[in-house]
Protein backbone atom coordinates (compact mmCIF):
# COMPACT_ATOMS: atom_id res chain seq x y z
CA UNK A 1 0.00 0.00 0.00
CA UNK A 2 1.36 3.31 -0.96
CA UNK A 3 1.52 6.31 1.08
CA UNK A 4 -1.49 8.66 0.50
CA UNK A 5 -1.95 12.12 0.07
CA UNK A 6 -4.56 13.75 1.43
CA UNK A 7 -6.26 16.80 0.03
CA UNK A 8 -8.11 19.63 1.59
CA UNK A 9 -11.58 18.23 0.58
CA UNK A 10 -11.23 14.69 1.71
CA UNK A 11 -10.06 16.13 5.07
CA UNK A 12 -13.63 17.87 4.93
CA UNK A 13 -15.19 14.77 3.77
CA UNK A 14 -13.89 13.17 6.96
CA UNK A 15 -14.72 15.73 9.23
CA UNK A 16 -18.00 15.86 7.85
CA UNK A 17 -18.25 12.01 8.12
CA UNK A 18 -17.32 11.63 11.47
CA UNK A 19 -19.58 14.09 12.53
CA UNK A 20 -22.53 11.97 10.84
CA UNK A 21 -20.77 7.94 11.61
CA UNK A 22 -18.93 8.62 14.44
CA UNK A 23 -16.44 6.16 14.77
CA UNK A 24 -18.20 3.41 12.04
CA UNK A 25 -15.37 3.34 9.94
CA UNK A 26 -16.62 1.06 7.71
CA UNK A 27 -19.61 2.89 7.09
CA UNK A 28 -17.69 6.38 7.19
CA UNK A 29 -15.51 4.38 4.29
CA UNK A 30 -18.16 2.97 2.04
CA UNK A 31 -20.11 6.36 1.95
CA UNK A 32 -17.57 8.89 2.12
CA UNK A 33 -14.44 7.86 0.97
CA UNK A 34 -14.56 4.90 -0.60
CA UNK A 35 -11.10 5.23 -2.39
CA UNK A 36 -9.35 4.79 0.78
CA UNK A 37 -8.87 2.01 3.17
CA UNK A 38 -10.45 1.73 6.63
CA UNK A 39 -6.44 2.26 8.45
CA UNK A 40 -5.98 5.05 6.42
CA UNK A 41 -8.85 6.98 7.69
CA UNK A 42 -8.18 5.68 11.01
CA UNK A 43 -4.84 6.50 10.83
CA UNK A 44 -5.37 10.26 9.64
CA UNK A 45 -7.82 10.65 12.14
CA UNK A 46 -5.39 9.55 14.84
CA UNK A 47 -2.54 11.22 14.22
CA UNK A 48 -3.39 14.72 14.41
CA UNK A 49 -5.66 16.02 17.59
CA UNK A 50 -7.16 18.96 16.01
CA UNK A 51 -9.63 16.53 13.58
CA UNK A 52 -10.58 14.82 17.34
CA UNK A 53 -12.13 18.65 18.21
CA UNK A 54 -13.18 19.10 14.64
CA UNK A 55 -15.25 15.84 14.57
CA UNK A 56 -16.78 16.41 17.90
CA UNK A 57 -19.08 19.38 17.19
CA UNK A 58 -22.39 20.01 15.94
CA UNK A 59 -22.41 18.91 11.96
CA UNK A 60 -22.53 22.56 10.03
CA UNK A 61 -24.87 22.59 6.58
CA UNK A 62 -21.75 23.32 4.31
CA UNK A 63 -21.54 19.67 5.66
CA UNK A 64 -24.53 18.61 5.29
CA UNK A 65 -24.11 20.28 1.57
CA UNK A 66 -21.07 17.48 0.87
CA UNK A 67 -22.49 14.89 2.37
CA UNK A 68 -25.51 15.40 0.49
CA UNK A 69 -23.43 15.74 -2.52
CA UNK A 70 -21.59 12.53 -1.76
CA UNK A 71 -25.22 10.46 -1.16
CA UNK A 72 -25.78 9.92 -4.73
CA UNK A 73 -22.35 8.27 -5.25
CA UNK A 74 -23.19 4.32 -5.94
CA UNK A 75 -26.91 5.25 -6.60
CA UNK A 76 -29.15 5.59 -10.22
CA UNK A 77 -30.00 9.19 -9.93
CA UNK A 78 -29.84 11.21 -12.74
CA UNK A 79 -28.13 14.75 -13.30
CA UNK A 80 -31.29 16.64 -12.97
CA UNK A 81 -32.49 14.86 -9.61
CA UNK A 82 -28.78 15.56 -8.33
CA UNK A 83 -28.99 19.48 -9.51
CA UNK A 84 -32.24 19.69 -8.20
CA UNK A 85 -31.24 17.89 -4.73
CA UNK A 86 -27.80 20.51 -4.61
CA UNK A 87 -29.85 23.50 -5.84
CA UNK A 88 -32.96 23.02 -2.64
CA UNK A 89 -29.49 22.67 0.09
CA UNK A 90 -27.68 25.70 -2.17
CA UNK A 91 -31.02 27.61 -0.97
CA UNK A 92 -31.06 26.68 2.55
CA UNK A 93 -27.55 27.60 2.73
CA UNK A 94 -27.92 30.82 1.36
CA UNK A 95 -30.81 31.76 3.50
CA UNK A 96 -29.40 30.75 6.65
CA UNK A 97 -26.20 33.45 5.61
CA UNK A 98 -28.96 35.57 5.29
CA UNK A 99 -30.12 35.32 8.72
Amino acid sequence: MSYHIWSDNEIQMLIAGLKRYNFDWDELRCKILPNLTVAQIKNKFYSNRYYKTLSMQPITLQEKILLKSLKHIGQQKTNQEIQLEMSELLNKLSESLTK
